[in-house]
């Protein structure tokens, strides 16, 4: 099979004032941390190998996580009492994306590279990491859903507690895999790599909630970033604007806390305890 691929990273007109912008220069806060943006494989090497397209959209849907991730983290102290509602809906569904995203990769992704290349084990050290992580990452979950069901009220220093046991093995997790995906070059004989992302895609978004949890990554891709991304993810331009745009207006008071705005333009974070 053919192991190269054309990935496109040509701006678009919306977003062209800010597709120059250093990716090593950072802008907003959730830019610093506390987890770090992984930059893609193709950014670091050049490379348009179908394994380097195959990491590098990876690596920016990990990225959505990232921000994600960073903003509840950064803005936990500082939501007003009158936001705990919609903030906790916000985390929820960054809880529920995430699984949804980890939940296929153990179920579909990982037994299919195994089955192809008859390799048993060749994907165990992603499983591992997934379990490094997922007791803290499950208390939070918990924790958060007794809260939405009115039966426990939202804390900012629990919350950044709870956070704080899975968030270094959920940060390197995300940016190990993006190696392992382009390590799978070795299998090109057998792996149509680009062929098992896309209906690996096709199953994560479809099982989502295109109003509750998919504006998590629609409202956390920064398309600015390495100034190449603005044609991600790979869906035809108006149907990525009717999911980021509208489907996300419908519970428009949960993302308020992102760091993309429904413009599909990065931005500051709302609640940094600044007057």
């Amino acid at each position: 099979m053919s192991t190269t691929q054309t990935i496109t990273i040509e701006p678009e007109a919306e977003f062209s004032t800010m597709s120059n912008r250093p990716s090593n220069s950072p802008k907003y806060s959730w830019e610093l941390g506390p987890m770090k943006l992984i930059p893609t494989p193709y950014h670091q090497t050049g490379a348009t190998d179908d394994f380097t397209a195959a990491a590098s959209e990876m690596a920016l849907v990990h990225n959505c996580i990232v921000r994600c991730f960073n903003s509840i983290y950064l803005q936990a102290p500082h939501i007003p009492a009158s936001e705990h509602a919609n903030f906790v809906r916000y985390c929820i569904a960054a809880y529920e994306s995430l699984h949804a995203h980890h939940h296929g990769e153990e179920e579909h992704f990982f037994p299919d590279v195994e089955r192809l290349t008859g390799e048993k084990g060749i994907m165990e050290v992603n499983v591992e990491q997934h379990k490094l992580f997922e007791t803290g990452f499950v208390n939070w979950g918990n924790w958060l859903y007794l809260i939405d069901s009115k039966k426990n009220t939202f804390s900012a220093s629990t919350c950044v507690t709870l956070m704080d046991d899975f968030l270094v093995p959920l940060s390197t997790h995300l940016s190990d895999e993006i190696e392992t995906l382009v390590s799978l070059q070795k299998y090109s004989d057998v792996l149509d790599i680009k062929a098992m992302m896309e209906a690996e895609g096709q199953k994560v978004m479809g099982s989502m909630s295109k109003t509750t949890q998919l504006p998590c990554f629609f409202l956390n891709h920064d398309p600015s970033f390495e100034g190449a991304w603005h044609s991600f993810p790979p869906v035809p331009p108006p149907l990525r604007w009717f999911l980021r745009s509208v489907c996300s207006r419908w519970h428009g008071e949960w993302w308020k806390f992102s760091t993309v705005g429904f413009d599909g333009r990065a931005r500051e974070l709302r609640f940094r305890g600044e007057k």
